[in-house]
């Protein structure tokens, strides 16, 4: 068989199946992306402080949704007990945060300071904390709501 056709042959069959196949990926990711920013949009200025009604008792099993510009997807933050924090990307993402940072789930720390939240996971040799504000039952980062998930 001619080598030129077969080449041909594959770039059609190319043209045809994969460019609508890595287009449709990345519809999904940009429409992922778009309504998460709508997700973590403020509804306004945060909200003058208030005493917090949120404790490391009563934050145990509770799950919030963060998105973070640096991140494609929003990611369900749960606090566990002792301390720990479990980061999860969304299951439809599963297998790309796999392919990209090999792994879909990080786990850190958090702990509570009178008003302050503070979280922190080693990632890649690195130490990333944020500290978080508590207003009532409330957490914002930054001057941004951080979304209760249950």
């Amino acid at each position: 068989m001619n080598k030129k056709m077969l080449g041909i042959f594959f770039l059609i069959i190319f043209l045809v199946i994969g460019i609508p196949f890595l287009s449709t990926i990345k519809n999904i990711i940009v429409m992922q992306m778009a309504m998460s920013e709508e997700d973590t949009t403020p509804a306004g200025p945060k909200p003058p402080p208030s005493p917090p009604l949120l404790n490391e008792s009563n934050l145990v099993g509770t799950a919030w949704v963060v998105k973070h510009p640096q991140i494609p997807v929003a990611v369900t933050i749960t606090l566990n007990s002792g301390g720990q924090a479990v980061a999860t990307v969304p299951p439809e993402f599963s297998a790309l945060a796999v392919q990209m940072i090999g792994t879909d789930r990080l786990t850190g720390s958090w702990s509570v300071n009178g008003a302050k939240l503070t979280a922190s996971v080693d990632f890649r040799g690195q130490k990333h904390t944020v500290d978080c504000d508590i207003i009532g039952d409330r957490i914002f980062f930054q001057d941004r709501e951080i979304k209760r998930a249950n």
